[in-house]
Formats: C-alpha cells, sequence, structure tokens
C-alpha cells in the first residue's frame, strides 16, 4: 500500500510545472494587481495615510539637510574657538536631529499602520474567495491549484504590502533626495555629481550583472518553502491514517526530498545574495571615500574648512544613498517581484476555479421521443390462402 501511493504522489509531482518553469509576470500586470485596493471602500483613509507618510518623508529630507550645515557652522566655530557660534550652532544641530527622529519615527509608525489596514483589506478579500462556494476543497484535492492556500494568505499578502510600500516609499524619498541634495551638492563641488552619477551606475551594473537571476531564485526558493510546509502539515493532518496504514517510511522520504530540494535552492540563494551583498557593501564605502579624497586637495591648499569637508561628506553621502536605491534594493525588488507572482498565481486559481463552477458547459437536452398513435397500423391485406 505504501509503495502504492509512493507511485501516486511521484506521478502527480512529475505533472506539475517545475517552479523555475513558473510564467514571470510584468511589472506593469503586477502593478495592476495591487491597485483595487486603493480605489476600494478603504481608499480615503489609505490616501491620507499615505499623505502623511509622504509629508512626514520630505520633512525628514529637509531637517537632514538642516543638519549638515549645522555640524559645518559647529566646526567651523570649533576651529575658530568661537565658544558663542559653536554652542548656538550645536544647540541647533541637536534640536535638527530630534526633529529629524520624530519625523523618521513618526513615518515609520504611520507607514506600519498603512501596510497593515492594507494586509487587512488583502486577507479579507482573499479568505472570502477560498472559503466561497467550498474553494477550498476544490483547490486541495486539484493538483492544478496551488497547494498552500495557508502559506499565500498568512505570509505572502503580509509580504506583499510591506515589501510594496517600502519600495514605493523608499524610491519617493530617493527622488526628493536627489533634488534636494544634488543642488546642495553642486554648490559645493559640481565635480562631486559627476563623480556619484558614475559610481552610481557602476554599481547599479554590478549588482545586475551579479543577480540577474534573483527574481527567478527567490520566486523558486519561495515555492519549495511552501512545499516543504505543506508536506509537514499533510502529516499533522492525516496523523491517524498514517499511523493506522504504517505509511511513515512514506512520508519519511516524502520529507526528505523536498527539504533536499529547498536546502539546495536556499544555498543558491545564498551565494547569489553573497555577490551581490558584495556589491552593496562596496558601493556604500565609496560614498564615505570619494568626497573626502576630492575635497583633500582644496583642504591642503587652505581654502576649504573642516566643517566645509564634514559638510562635503554628509551631503555626498545622502545624495549618492539617492541615486543608488536600486543597487541597494535589488534584492528586495526581486523578492517582492516574487511575492506578488506568488499571490497572482493564487488568485488565479481562485478564479479559474470559480469558473470551473459557474460556467460548465451543460449537457445537451434529450431530442423528444417521436409520438406514437394509439393503435398500431394495419399490416397491408394479402392475398388469401
Amino acid at each position: 500500500m505504501g509503495t502504492a501511493r509512493a507511485t501516486i504522489e511521484k506521478k502527480s509531482a512529475e505533472k506539475k510545472p517545475a517552479a523555475d518553469d513558473t510564467p514571470q509576470h510584468s511589472v506593469r500586470s503586477q502593478l495592476k494587481f495591487l491597485k483595487p485596493y486603493w480605489i476600494s471602500d478603504q481608499k480615503w483613509r489609505a490616501r491620507l495615510l499615505l499623505g502623511g507618510v509622504l509629508a512626514l518623508t520630505v520633512a525628514e529630507i529637509a531637517l537632514t539637510a538642516g543638519v549638515g550645515l549645522g555640524f559645518q557652522a559647529a566646526l567651523n566655530a570649533l576651529v575658530a574657538k568661537d565658544v558663542g557660534v559653536f554652542a548656538l550652532s550645536g544647540v541647533a544641530t541637536l534640536l535638527g536631529i530630534g526633529a529629524s527622529a520624530v519625523a523618521g519615527n513618526g513615518r515609520e509608525y504611520m507607514t506600519s499602520n498603512l501596510a497593515q489596514n492594507w494586509r487587512g483589506w488583502q486577507t479579507k478579500q482573499f479568505s472570502e474567495a477560498w472559503l466561497k462556494d467550498k474553494s477550498y476543497l476544490r483547490l486541495q484535492h486539484n493538483k492544478k491549484y496551488a497547494q498552500n492556500p495557508d502559506q499565500r494568505i498568512a505570509e505572502t499578502v503580509n509580504n506583499v504590502t510591506s515589501s510594496t510600500l517600502s519600495l514605493s516609499l523608499g524610491l519617493f524619498r530617493s527622488v526628493v533626495g536627489v533634488a534636494t541634495f544634488s543642488i546642495m551638492l553642486w554648490h559645493i563641488a559640481p565635480i562631486m555629481v559627476g563623480a556619484a552619477v558614475g559610481c552610481a551606475v557602476v554599481a547599479h551594473a554590478a549588482s545586475h550583472w551579479t543577480g540577474g537571476s534573483m527574481r527567478k531564485i527567490w520566486r523558486g526558493l519561495m515555492d519549495h518553502e511552501a512545499k516543504f510546509r505543506h508536506a509537514l502539515v499533510r502529516v499533522r493532518d492525516n496523523a491517524k491514517p498514517i499511523a493506522l496504514a504504517g505509511l511513515e517510511p512514506v512520508e519519511k522520504e516524502t520529507l526528505t526530498d523536498e527539504f533536499n530540494s529547498l536546502d539546495e535552492k536556499r544555498r543558491e540563494f545564498y551565494k547569489l545574495n553573497w555577490r551581490t551583498g558584495l556589491v552593496g557593501s562596496l558601493n556604500w564605502s565609496s560614498a564615505s571615500i570619494v568626497p573626502i579624497a576630492l575635497s583633500a586637495p582644496k583642504f591642503f591648499a587652505g581654502t576649504a574648512t573642516l566643517g566645509g569637508l564634514e559638510l562635503a561628506r554628509q551631503v555626498y553621502s545622502n545624495f549618492y544613498q539617492a541615486i543608488s536605491w536600486f543597487p541597494q534594493g535589488y534584492t528586495q525588488i526581486a523578492t517582492w517581484s516574487a511575492n506578488v507572482s506568488q499571490l497572482m498565481d493564487f488568485h488565479k486559481d481562485l478564479e479559474e476555479n470559480k469558473l470551473d463552477i459557474t460556467q460548465k458547459v451543460e449537457a445537451p437536452k434529450p431530442a423528444p421521443a417521436a409520438v406514437i398513435s394509439a393503435a398500431p397500423p394495419k399490416p397491408p391485406a394479402g392475398p388469401r390462402p
């Protein structure tokens, strides 16, 4: 009996498409898939929270720029031994740091609430669709559908909402940061703007070259995690039948195979993540070295102050961080895309299941039977014997 079950499960697994062969969704279709929440009955609450987050982001960047100017004034006063200016600029800088911290924490708090609201709305939509018309039962017993809807609803929805806000708000922050700090950096030293752009282009190309398959690998990793979890849940839910039939060896072999596949995909992801992480570390280290190297000649010549050197370093770092949004978030972009694609596939399964129920082809009606006369016709008269 155990051998028969193992053979059946092996054949059904061979019919399922491999995780790496799953069709990828375009970014445009993914964004379209995420749109319904922003036009739903929760849209005004969501838009107000989003507006507050954007306003606090702008305020935080403005305060960061002011803190840099405060550091410049404080350091120049320190070199000049001007106690009064040093005290005033120091107090102003501390106030700016405090205000920036309040704005940053407020932004994080509002973002978390917005993400949770979005998650609650999405969870309700998917839960209702999953429970409607006994879809949960049909999806479980039809191998063409995803076998881990619990993981989709409990984990993927949360990952999608939080990572979407993180990436989109990070992009907005980068745009505002580029507009703010590029002007400041141009007034300090135009050559630093060109150096930052050049380093960012190299970092972007290196990130894409080292992590080009990150999205595909992450998607496969998520699918293998889900399969392993499904195998564990199956043992838990079928504990009594497994014990009575003595299927422990079969389940043990299944769990071992699923984990080995997961382990292989996880180590593949670690290798790729190591390469992209190395590029990111070198990229970020350059943000501290380049401005000092470019400002050193003026400082040694006596045409730049210590405060100007510190201001150049801070402004360059903020500007470079703003234009390096893509290489810094390359892994996050890949995981976001994989999570959205997984949720889109689950939504497609629910829609196909609904069509299987509501759009079945009606069987043709039988043709009406011929009318039978009350009395059978008389046989033709023949010659009498």
